[in-house]
């Protein structure tokens, strides 16, 4: 079983956008009054070329065995120092998505440690993401990953 793990360029834009329908299902799943389901709204390539054109942005995609099977696209967010904050940079991951029958392969690892290298190739160590609370196999995945939780978000929802 070989794994790639390369770049994304503005021509995986299709690939990344069908790869997200995994993730989005499970989300829509979850919250359907928040999230639209991908087989009635799908994820357009031109969006995802659009952000990867960002000179912010970052993305990575996996190959297993020349098939792509999970992708990552994170943000480079640079701070400036303020009265209330001390300058600081942290690389934000935004999307990752692993193929259901590609998952427990370390991919997921995979990818975070491409953003994690080329956070670190910028100077920046910090790693950072958030998660939905209804989503146990990520918040697992994360947490054996070693990320840890920083802030906690809280709403009056129940569903």
């Amino acid at each position: 079983m070989s794994l790639e793990i390369r770049r994304a360029t503005k021509d995986d834009a299709a690939t990344i956008a069908a790869l997200n329908a995994d993730v989005q299902a499970i989300h829509a799943d979850a919250l359907p009054w928040r999230f639209k389901h991908p087989a009635a709204s799908p994820y357009p390539a031109a969006e995802v070329e659009s952000r990867l054109a960002r000179p912010d942005i970052v993305a990575f995609l996996a190959r297993q065995d020349g098939a792509s099977v999970g992708y990552v696209i994170a943000e480079i967010i640079r701070q400036p120092d303020t009265a209330r904050h001390h300058a600081h940079s942290t690389i934000y991951v935004h999307e990752i998505s692993v193929r259901e029958t590609a998952r427990r392969h370390g991919i997921g690892r995979a990818l975070l440690d491409a953003v994690k290298a080329h956070g670190e190739a910028l100077g920046i160590t910090t790693l950072a993401l958030d998660t939905w609370a209804f989503n146990a196999g990520a918040l697992a995945f994360f947490q054996r990953y070693g990320l840890v939780p920083y802030n906690v978000r809280m709403w009056n929802r129940r569903n």
